[in-house]
């Protein structure tokens, strides 16, 4: 089975999908929650006597749990009822909002306290994204899924947009207030998800095929790991989607970088802070627009040419700064990558979504994520090196040499709107 199930009956449109309109509104808020919550714990350790070094450890937590879980959470997907899972992770990360709120009140927090919710917490994020993957394409028309995937993206933006302002607010009224509302977001969250009527219908005719797949007669049953593994093996028996996943990796890699880099490099100066919380805002206010001019993107411009453009307008504008040191012009660099990169995504996302076979979606979009988004752990590591070495124009001219030659190889890259992978023969469970 390649891309979404047929329907019998056109499914309403977007503003008219009440199980899409559930959805979104209850990730809407949970994201919007979860984006305070990263924020606030640090400041939080921070005013209980935590170091620095402790409080930037919760940043790190973050990271290594989220590329430890990815395969096993999408190996879950795949094989387990995905609304439950879905309620199940609010749930749990209800439980872990709220026991930092009550901690909160009564004392101090303790570091194994904040890395026990994040591990937690991340869990959660990890399984929830891969099951709410798959049921999109379960209750959105193949036709609706580059906007469905535009919005749920576009979302993702705004939280982080609004959050830290009302983070900042609500630690001001008192440190447990944060995580209080994260549990409340939860919460709702996971009614939308039980309430959503197409959820439960969707999931309930295919639960045959989220169940482990019995063995054919006179053959032994699959070992556990072939089938944890069959995103990876998917995607070398798929060389496109392969060639793209470490594509996006070097993109990822000088992304990560460049963030690090606009926040040290620019942020150590007089009246630093203002400009990289401007810098920030402006990048997070473009990678909404971004998603949300998307799908009209992919109907004008072909993949390469998308895939292309971030890159290409991040070097000019990093090599105009190297050669004026504009500081501007590092914002700039970046807010472009911001706005140019999500239309990527939903392309990308849609390719998927209409191509995987769905007994495997799960773990070959964990899979592809986990290759193209592991190399993000050296980016901070990379620009503090490179700061330490040379000027921020320097650094720039470094930076602006990368993505000039992302661009250059971008072009070559397959078309995969022109040559969707087709699912191979007898693809396994």
């Amino acid at each position: 089975m390649t891309g979404t199930e047929p329907r019998t009956e056109p499914a309403p449109g977007l503003r008219h999908n009440r199980t899409f309109q559930l959805l979104w509104t209850a990730q809407a808020l949970s994201d919007f929650g979860s984006s305070m919550s990263a924020m606030a714990l640090p400041l939080v350790l921070l005013a209980g006597g935590s170091s620095s070094a402790e409080a930037a450890v919760i940043g790190t937590a973050m990271l290594v749990v989220g590329l430890v879980v990815r395969i096993p959470a999408g190996y879950l997907s795949d094989h387990r009822d995905q609304r439950v899972l879905m309620v199940g992770c609010d749930l749990a990360r209800l439980l872990a909002a709220g026991v930092l709120a009550l901690c909160l009140l009564v004392r101090p927090l303790p570091l194994w306290l904040a890395l026990a919710a994040v591990v937690v917490s991340v869990t959660a994020v990890e399984v929830f994204r891969p099951s709410q993957q798959k049921v999109l394409r379960w209750i959105v028309d193949r036709d609706q899924l580059p906007a469905a995937i535009s919005l749920n993206q576009a979302r993702s933006y705004g939280a982080e947009i609004a959050a830290p302002a009302v983070a900042g607010f609500l630690l001001g009224l008192g440190q447990a207030l944060p995580f209080a509302v994260d549990a409340v977001t939860f919460g709702v969250s996971a009614l939308c998800v039980a309430a959503a009527p197409g959820v439960r219908r969707a999931v309930a005719a295919r639960l045959p095929e989220a169940g482990a797949p019995a063995a054919a007669p006179g053959r032994p049953a699959e070992r556990f790991w072939p089938r944890l593994t069959a995103g990876f093996r998917y995607l070398g028996g798929h060389r496109p989607l392969l060639y793209l996943a470490l594509y996006f990796s070097g993109v990822n890699l000088g992304f990560s970088a460049f963030g690090y880099v606009l926040i040290l490099g620019v942020g150590g100066g007089s009246g630093g802070a203002t400009a990289v919380g401007a810098a920030m805002s402006t990048a997070a206010l473009a990678g909404l627009c971004g998603s949300l001019i998307a799908p009209r993107a992919q109907r004008l411009l072909r993949m390469p040419v998308l895939i292309m453009a971030g890159p290409a307008a991040s070097a000019l504008l990093l090599l105009a700064a190297w050669r004026t040191g504009s500081t501007v012009a590092v914002a700039a660099g970046f807010s472009a990558l911001c706005l140019l990169t999500p239309v990527v995504g939903v392309v990308f996302s849609t390719i998927m979504a209409t191509s995987v076979p769905e007994e495997v979606y799960g773990r070959v979009n964990s899979s592809l994520s986990l290759l193209a988004q592991l190399p993000q752990c050296a980016g901070p590591m990379a620009a503090g090196l490179l700061l330490l070495n040379l000027s921020l124009p320097g650094t720039a001219a470094v930076l602006g040499v990368l993505f000039a030659g992302l661009a250059v190889v971008a072009p070559a890259l397959p078309d995969l709107t022109r040559t969707a992978p087709d699912a191979p023969a007898g693809e396994e469970r």
